[in-house]
């Protein structure tokens, strides 16, 4: 196994980590649909957060010029791409703290010949002008030779930038003249690339027949709204009212310097809660306790009952449905019933319960 080592920049201000990660067919990647073919230095490919590109081959890369002090000497088919940090100057509100990202430059598989070397190279820079090299600033991250995927972690990336990745393969030796052959796909996340949409509340519970306010940050409108019953499908706030008990999930999506982005937040409809309005504790077999319909799905309830001058007579939480009175007199009692605070943010449900003997 090979071991990659960082090569060091004068780049006080930028930390870079890197480390070989053979599994990186990551899950949490989706095919983007990146455009197929050359990837060339005035049409670069655009690496979106949470998304790879498609299986791209360093065959259909073009010659490149590069520095004689840049950190490989040679682009024989270059493929070049790029990506953006938020950019706090269109979005002044948005939080840019954390300055991190992370590219995984994945190979697939390379022609094997013994005749000439597989690897290749790999930088990630800034640059005025992509098609001209002297453009290009001191590289943030440059490896030459590589043969294995790679997990490249940066820090103090700078808000509202762009940089370029350059992947192009190695010269063979002479007298063949041939480059190195190798299929690629390129990934990102990180919090420097990935706008937060703040979806709030990401999970809620309704009752039939009430509206659910779902609300994501209008910084980034226009949406796209999709679901069951909503009452608009483009505004920043919107409301759902599905009647049916069940559970339900609601996308919203928009697109920010050609990405993508999307928040799926969810809306549970549970039973009413249908406390009975009176009860017979005598023992019959019929009607002994006090019933309140659909309780059993809210352990966490808590359920308290008063007298009529304010007394607490009864309390418990995870109620079954047992209580039978506890010997109280006949006559009609008020009760609170808070179902969960926590997790479900309704008014309390009240009223009265009278017991008949």
């Amino acid at each position: 196994m090979r071991i990659f080592k960082m090569r060091k920049f004068s780049l006080p201000d930028m930390r870079i980590t890197m480390r070989l990660a053979p599994y990186l067919v990551a899950s949490f990647f989706i095919c983007c649909g990146i455009k197929s073919g050359a990837q060339t230095c005035a049409d670069p490919g655009l690496l979106c957060a949470n998304f790879s590109t498609d299986t791209l081959s360093t065959d259909d890369g073009l010659p490149a010029n590069v520095n004689p002090s840049f950190c490989f000497a040679d682009a024989p088919n270059a493929l070049f791409f790029e990506f953006n940090t938020l950019n706090t100057n269109q979005y002044p509100t948005i939080d840019y703290a954390d300055s991190t990202a992370t590219l995984f430059f994945i190979i697939d598989s390379c022609l094997i010949d013994t005749l000439f070397a597989q690897g290749l190279n790999i930088a990630v820079f800034t640059a005025t002008n992509l098609c001209d090299e002297s453009t290009y600033d001191t590289p943030l991250f440059c490896e030459a030779e590589v043969y294995q995927s790679l997990q490249i972690d940066f820090s103090g990336l700078l808000p509202a930038t762009t940089y370029y990745v350059m992947v192009t393969g190695i010269d063979s030796l002479p007298p063949v003249e041939e480059f190195s052959s190798c299929d690629i796909r390129l990934g990102l996340i990180g919090p420097a690339v990935e706008y937060d949409l703040k979806p709030e509340p990401p999970n809620q519970t309704i009752f039939p027949g009430e509206t659910a306010e779902m609300s994501v940050d209008p910084a980034f409108a226009p949406y796209q709204w999709q679901g069951e019953a909503l009452t608009n499908t483009t505004l920043p706030t919107v409301g759902a009212n599905p009647n049916e008990v069940g559970v339900y999930n609601y996308t919203t999506s928009t697109e920010i310097a050609g990405c993508e982005y999307s928040e799926t937040l969810r809306v549970t409809v549970i039973p009413p809660i249908v406390p009975y309005n009176a009860f017979t504790p005598n023992s019959d077999g019929f009607n002994d306790t006090w019933v309140i319909g659909n309780i059993l799905q809210w352990p966490n309830a808590q359920i308290v009952v008063y007298s009529r001058w304010g007394a607490k007579v009864f309390q418990a939480t995870n109620y079954q449905n047992d209580w039978e009175g506890d010997n109280l007199p006949a006559a009609t009692y008020y009760f609170v019933i808070e179902l969960n605070p926590i997790e479900f943010n309704t008014e309390p449900i009240t009223g009265s319960v009278t017991i008949l003997r």
